[in-house]
């Protein structure tokens, strides 16, 4: 695929993969390897394989029912696609095993697609979710 088809693929997912859109889960379905690896925060272990994957991320959008993103920057090239987005929501549904606090958070992340054989085959996201948790008022703001 050229860079633009890239590109190209991965703006929709980041528009139609989203979880407020209700095809969501097809969407990966189209876009998304069978074995996808998801690195999500610099995390040690990865989420691997499809299923697992919309598994592990359904809480997200389940915690955060009313969730967007505005696309600030995308960079292509080569096999790779990054983007930097805004994300804002308010938490109104269990999160990481947590209670909705109602509260609403805005931050920003980065995320990595490769693309192989017009799949995402692997996945990088990062996100300070310590910022999202002292917004939701489950940690204390140290530098406030």
């Amino acid at each position: 695929m050229s860079i633009e088809q890239n590109r190209s693929l991965a703006l929709r997912f980041a528009k139609e993969g989203w979880g407020t859109n209700s095809n969501w889960k097809k969407v990966w379905d189209e876009l998304m390897a069978a074995d996808v690896v998801y690195h999500f925060n610099s995390s040690a272990k990865p989420v691997v394989g499809l299923e697992a994957n919309k598994e592990f991320n359904v809480d997200l959008f389940q915690g955060f029912p009313d969730i967007y993103q505005t696309i600030e920057d995308v960079v292509a090239e080569g096999d790779k696609v990054v983007y930097r987005t805004t994300i804002q929501g308010t938490n109104t549904g269990n999160f990481l095993g947590l209670p909705p606090t109602g509260k609403s958070v805005k931050i920003n992340d980065f995320t990595l697609l490769r693309i192989s054989d017009g799949k995402i085959a692997e996945w990088w996201y990062e996100c300070n979710l310590l910022e999202v948790m002292q917004q939701l008022g489950l940690v204390p703001d140290m530098a406030a």
